[in-house]
């Protein structure tokens, strides 16, 4: 405890939770960092407290935070855990798996947030509602599959220009930056009935969107070339093809930390231990 109130706090463990609209993520921050993370595609309280549970069991620890939908929450668990709020944790978790102190900060799950972090601070700068549900939903209903990995695979082996309207088709051979053979309108001018060429017209139709509203976001935050991509649809190769081609455009540059899917879970403990070690 004397070693609390001089300010350390870098040797507690902590239990971290984070419950998104799709998935429940777990993960244990000690000293040397994280120590154990796992995930899953469920939300009810009596999972999330069964692996709590067991998490502290193993890990003997009164350092417990949470992040994201609290809604049914039980009374016993609130009294044990910290809020963290989601913006924060998002900012805190990019910024540390990006190696970044100023930089904006997209997370990238069900839908997407962007959040300029700078001097240990996290600030909601932007977002949409195009994101990962977006890719289930239409792959569901065009594809006739919602499976993420199965979308990604047939997505690389497709061409996207067959779904959309480009400049081109619009009679120019450029609009202001944008080339030919860049997007006038996604899936307006559908040519296939490909899978492939389908599953591509719609990650290039979320790619597009984040990537876009990210490299606005990062002109305002002056953070061009520090746009640090997270959530679990960061990870998608295809996704991060067309970003890099956005990036381009807009002479933005994005980042793709390793394990991105563990930001906001990771963010949540490292505020929390911020907010111990500097108060």
């Amino acid at each position: 405890m004397e070693k609390e109130r001089m300010g350390s706090f870098s040797d507690q463990t902590i239990i971290a939770i984070d419950r998104g609209a799709s998935f429940t993520d777990f993960g244990v921050v000690g000293s040397a960092g994280l120590e154990e993370t796992f995930s899953l595609e469920k939300r009810d309280w009596k999972t999330i407290v069964g692996i709590y549970q067991g998490l502290n069991a193993k890990y003997q620890t009164d350092h417990v935070v949470f992040s994201g939908c609290t809604t049914g929450m039980p009374d016993d668990m609130q009294e044990r855990t910290r809020l963290i709020a989601e913006i924060d944790a998002i900012g805190f978790g990019g910024a540390a798996l990006g190696n970044c102190s100023d930089c904006i900060v997209v997370s990238m799950g069900t839908g997407s947030a962007m959040v300029h972090f700078s001097d240990n601070r996290a600030q909601h700068v932007g977002g949409t509602g195009v994101g990962g549900g977006t890719i289930k939903g239409l792959a569901a209903l065009i594809c006739g599959s919602d499976d993420p990995l199965e979308i990604e695979a047939l997505a690389l082996k497709g061409n996207a220009s067959k779904t959309s309207l480009t400049i081109a088709d619009l009679g120019y051979e450029e609009i202001s930056f944008l080339g030919a053979d860049m997007t006038a309108s996604n899936f307006a001018r559908v040519q296939t009935n490909s899978r492939e060429d389908l599953a591509a017209g719609i990650l290039r139709l979320v790619g597009e969107t984040v990537g876009i509203i990210a490299s606005i976001c990062a002109r305002e935050a002056d953070c061009r070339d520090r746009i640090i991509m997270v959530g679990k649809v960061a990870a998608n190769q295809f996704i991060r093809q067309v970003l890099e081609l956005v990036g381009k455009l807009y002479r933005t540059k994005f980042h793709f930390p390793q394990d991105p899917g563990i930001a906001t879970v990771y963010g949540a403990a490292l505020k929390y231990r911020h907010d111990r070690e500097t108060t």
